[in-house]
């Protein structure tokens, strides 16, 4: 999208220049940020090596389709277009739950109950909790039939009425007595 918008202003700022000297400073441009990025270096650094790669990227497609009048209008009202339904899609697609890490759990009902299923396996199910900023949690307990066993969360569906949680254990040789796993 950065591509886009830096054309878009060489277009609006400065009509006169040719398409080759546009190209250049899109390339340029592209070149910085991924120099940029090496610098910052590891996981910092990352974000921006792969904003060069859509700069860059969109540097190649002008380079392509600027012969073609069609193909500018290709580039500019495609490729935010196909942005734009990405997005959308992946706002569709939100997952609206997250595990929990369990060394992340530190309120004292939590640590009590959970205290409460590794001494008692024979509980099984669910406990809903409530946390400091009012957002309901979900601790789920395999009993100890299930001892040396890990779950994951495939998918959660909501009704207006009920929610499902379908999940998968594996055996891994967990070392819990009755395998958890908590819900946000």
């Amino acid at each position: 999208m950065l591509g886009i918008v830096m054309c878009g202003l060489t277009y609006l700022f400065m009509r006169k220049i040719e398409d080759n000297t546009r190209l250049v400073l899109l390339f340029s441009l592209g070149i910085l940020i991924l120099v940029a990025s090496f610098m910052i270096g590891g996981f910092e650094g990352m974000p921006y090596g792969v904003l060069s790669l859509g700069v860059l990227t969109v540097a190649v497609l002008y380079f392509f389709l600027k012969r073609f009048a069609i193909g500018k209008k290709i580039l500019f009202i495609g490729v935010p277009l196909i942005i734009a339904v990405h997005i959308f899609i992946g706002f569709i697609n939100q997952v609206d739950y997250r595990v929990v890490d369990k060394e992340r759990l530190s309120d004292d009902e939590t640590k009590h109950y959970i205290e409460k299923i590794e001494k008692d396996t024979s509980i099984v199910g669910y406990k809903k909790f409530k946390s400091g900023e009012g957002e309901d949690f979900l601790l789920l307990s395999m009993g100890g039939e299930r001892k040396g066993n890990t779950i994951e969360v495939l998918e959660v569906k909501e009704d207006s009425e009920k929610t499902i949680i379908r999940i998968r254990t594996s055996y891994n040789k967990n070392p819990e007595p009755n395998p958890y796993i908590y819900l946000e």
